[in-house]
């Protein structure tokens, strides 16, 4: 009885609301790895494309993580590719020379790539959440790269530490689904694979909560 009239009192305390975690741009990160195919991939390299200028949010419901949802961007022309610790990181083997990565980059951003004069911002929103069996989070929703919006399957674990939330995930997506036709040269015994391994690594605190009350309190009248 005592708990109904808490509950009556005070509906807030009958679920917890969803909070919401702006993205941390310096701490968030999104990688997508490619690999070298064809007759002489043994002599070409994969590449690691970083993406470290991350906007958005996530909204997240602890007690209900399918009213959950996520909203992420970033422009084109912010991909920076092959930095060496990173590639030690993802275990690509190998450094390039600035003069390699610088074109590697040109011909990321070019016309029959990504085209980033065209097309200047790629982006993700979520459109359901859902549990999996293994305690993550499947996140679905479109992905829109290259003018094209496609519909992905993210599974990602997430946590909470203090106003910290945290989510890990990794998935693949075909270029030429996004009508990017995979990298070749020398007549396709040097190129990249069309599947590109997307690993993201999310970051937000907690916004702090809106004031209760916005407008200022009616001045007093004066005395006559």
């Amino acid at each position: 009885m005592q708990a109904l009239l808490l509950l009556a009192l005070f509906p807030g305390l009958a679920l917890a609301a969803p909070v919401t975690y702006p993205l941390d741009p310096e701490r968030s990160e999104l990688v997508a790895l490619t690999h070298p195919a064809g007759f002489l991939s043994g002599v070409s390299h994969a590449h690691a494309i970083a993406a470290r200028d991350l906007s958005g949010e996530v909204v997240y419901d602890a007690e209900a993580p399918e009213h959950s949802r996520v909203e992420v961007r970033l422009p084109t022309a912010s991909l920076e590719n092959d930095d060496p610790a990173l590639r030690e990181r993802f275990h690509l083997g190998g450094t390039l020379s600035e003069g390699d990565r610088r074109k590697v980059s040109e011909s990321m951003r070019s016309r029959g790539q990504l085209d980033v004069e065209r097309y200047p911002e790629i982006s993700f929103t979520s459109s359901e959440v859902r549990r999996l069996e293994d305690g993550r989070l499947e996140v679905t929703g479109l992905l829109r790269l290259h003018g094209v919006a496609g519909r992905i399957n993210v599974p990602v674990r997430v946590w909470v530490e203090g106003e910290v939330l945290r989510g890990e995930g990794s998935v693949r997506i075909s270029q030429r689904a996004y009508g990017i036709e995979p990298f070749s040269t020398g007549l396709g015994t040097v190129r990249n694979a069309d599947p590109i391994e997307l690993r993201i690594a999310l970051v937000g605190r907690a916004a702090p909560p809106l004031p209760t009350g916005t407008g200022r309190a009616p001045a007093e009248e004066e005395s006559p």
